[in-house]
């Protein structure tokens, strides 16, 4: 449990969320520590760069990263997207919720909404057309954020 005088480590954190049968190597542990850290989805290269910065003596190769990504996604454990504002996908953790993003066009900052509001109108698609069943969606709006106004 996490508190503000005791609060969780990384191993803690990565105990109570690794997917069970998923094998444990340390390169899945740094890109974990990585998504996890950070407050917006992240690409391939920019966890490629943030892990090669963070490690300079091990020099992650970018494939090993990608490959770790692809299994983290087929084990549930991060959610990939692709904005259109991005040439590539972005990939977060799974926290069993999922976010849609103010994306800047200018900066490509991802600002996440504080709700969804396509839940309120699913109900409405799906009634006006028939035998359509929604099993998920995507929204994202653009702007400026205030760094960029």
């Amino acid at each position: 449990m996490s508190c503000k005088i005791h609060p969780e480590s990384y191993d803690e954190i990565i105990e109570r969320n690794w997917p069970e049968g998923f094998k444990k190597t340390k390169q899945r542990i740094d890109i974990y520590k990585v998504l996890y850290s950070n407050h917006e989805p992240l690409s391939a290269a920019e966890i490629y760069s943030i892990l090669n910065n963070e490690h300079p003596k091990e020099m992650y190769a970018f494939s090993t990263i990608y490959r770790n990504l692809i299994a983290f996604e087929k084990a549930g454990v991060i959610s990939k997207t692709i904005l259109s504002t991005e040439e590539n996908a972005v990939y977060e953790l799974n926290n069993g919720k999922h976010r849609h993003y103010a994306v800047c066009l200018k900066c490509h900052k991802k600002i996440p909404l504080g709700t969804c509001p396509l839940h309120e109108i699913s109900h409405e698609i799906e009634h006006s057309i028939p035998g359509f069943e929604i099993t998920g969606h995507n929204l994202e709006v653009y702007g400026y954020c205030n760094d960029c106004k």
